[in-house]
């Protein structure tokens, strides 16, 4: 169910950028949050179903990785729930469209942003720090470190710009929306990882109860 819903929200996602003049929104200077304050609503909708999608997604990958124990101890389910609820707040507050004043729910927005790119990176550095000398997990806490090391790439710069700079022109000559959309292909291809890792413990669980 997870991957039907994940996909959904990526194939929602594509279709968006497909469109003509890419739904109004440029994929390289805009962040992806532009499509719903957007006049219009064939456009805005389906980017917060897709959003949606997402979150529900992520929720169940999370009971996953909680029942087969790749998730143990309050830091590593803290962090998850974390990214969870802030992946909501970012897709129930808006942020405040370009050139308009600042709003309470613009700033909820954009610390949601934050908390949930800066969460999932966390979570897959502790998750390789714990691995990284299992013999039988080991390729699967690489494979989240050199995840986690792409997303600092994109991380870093995407949250200096989103934090330090202000007014209609904030984004003026950066590629930010191209970093933004850059990180968020890691996070999803990170997250996929952390599913299938958690499978192959549950699998692994059931093959020692055979045995």
């Amino acid at each position: 169910m997870a991957a039907v819903l994940g996909g959904f929200g990526i194939l929602t996602l594509l279709v968006l950028h497909l469109l003509p003049g890419a739904g109004g929104v440029d994929p390289v200077n805009q962040l992806l949050s532009e499509y719903p304050v957007r006049p219009d609503v064939a456009v805005g909708v389906p980017y917060v179903l897709a959003l949606l999608c997402a979150n529900a997604a992520a929720a169940l990958v999370g009971r996953a990785m909680a029942r087969s124990g790749l998730l143990r101890g309050r830091l590593t389910k803290g962090l998850f729930a974390l990214s969870c609820v802030s992946l909501l707040g970012l897709t129930v507050f808006l942020k405040d469209p370009i050139g308009a004043q600042t709003t309470w729910y613009g700033i909820v927005h954009q610390v949601c942003t934050v908390l949930t790119c800066v969460s999932q990176l966390v979570l897959a550095c502790v998750l390789w720090w714990r691995y990284r000398a299992d013999s039988q997990w080991r390729r699967y806490a690489r494979a989240v470190g050199w995840f986690a090391a792409l997303t600092s790439v994109t991380l870093i710069p995407f949250v200096v710009a989103f934090t330090t700079r202000s007014g209609a022109d904030r984004f003026a000559g950066l590629a930010i929306g191209l970093f933004e959309r850059s990180m968020f292909v890691v996070l999803i291809a990170m997250t996929a990882v952390l599913a299938y890792w958690a499978r192959a413990i549950m699998r692994r669980a059931e093959l020692d109860q055979v045995v």
